[in-house]
């Protein structure tokens, strides 16, 4: 199956690829939605998101972000990103859409990289909608439980899309248009229950394309896909991108 689908990559006319959590688990990044140890035992999941939460308890996501959030950028990307980063590198891989908010696509030198759920990276005050840097919240976190703004004391928060928040429509746009052009989409590490992440690749399929999933877990689209590779994703992307060194 792995030489077929490296066939069927090597002749597409465009690529694309979805991915979700389960390759950021390959860099030792705790899945929010399904692992249910370590930092999980300590938080709860169903408000460390939650718009509404965060405005009344900022304190909580904060001290989160700090044990979880704020250590991607000392994480490296694993198998499965840098495959993806070669696919693009000789020019295959158009673009990605993912779901992670964890930056690692670009890490591994991915360009064209759609984030449907945002990324700590930069946040902006709710208030006057001024702009911070990371760095810059690091900073303010170390003297504070909650980083405000220095220009009107407004609440500060990531340019992560938290549950209830409308996700962002240049990102979405941008993702269906590819998924439209497509003739070959690979999906990776994604269960396909979050939507509408989980649309893209039923878009792909309405316009003829073939889907490739590779995840551990059976999605609803598996009796749809023409490549089902269930084997562990490391081991799976080691094999593919030798093929294409």
């Amino acid at each position: 199956m792995i030489e077929e689908l490296v066939k069927a990559i090597k002749k597409s006319n465009y690529l694309v690829a979805l991915t979700g959590a389960g390759i950021s688990t390959l860099s030792g990044i705790p899945d929010f939605r399904t692992d249910k140890s370590g930092i999980w035992e300590r938080y709860d999941q169903s408000r460390i998101f939650d718009i509404s939460y965060f405005k009344k308890h900022p304190e909580y996501f904060y001290k989160f972000a700090k044990e979880y959030i704020y250590t991607f950028t000392n994480i490296e990307p694993a198998i499965a990103h840098k495959f993806l980063a070669r696919l693009e590198e000789i020019g295959i891989l158009k673009s990605i859409t993912t779901q992670n908010v964890d930056g690692l696509h670009q890490k591994a030198g991915s360009k064209k990289v759609f984030e449907l759920h945002g990324n700590p990276f930069r946040s902006h005050c709710l208030s006057c909608k001024k702009i911070f840097s990371q760095k810059e919240i690091e900073i303010m976190l170390k003297d504070s439980d909650v980083p405000l703004c220095n220009e009107c004391s407004g609440l500060i928060k990531p340019d992560i899309i938290f549950y209830g928040e409308m996700l962002p429509e240049d990102a979405i746009n941008s993702s269906i248009a590819e998924v439209e052009k497509c003739d070959l989409m690979l999906v990776l590490g994604t269960s396909l229950v979050v939507y509408p992440a989980a649309y893209l690749p039923e878009i792909a399929l309405r316009n003829g394309a073939l889907i490739a999933i590779l995840n551990k877990q059976p999605t609803h689209l598996s009796g749809r896909a023409k490549w089902i590779i269930d084997d562990d994703l490391a081991v799976t992307c080691s094999m593919l991108i030798k093929y294409f060194e």
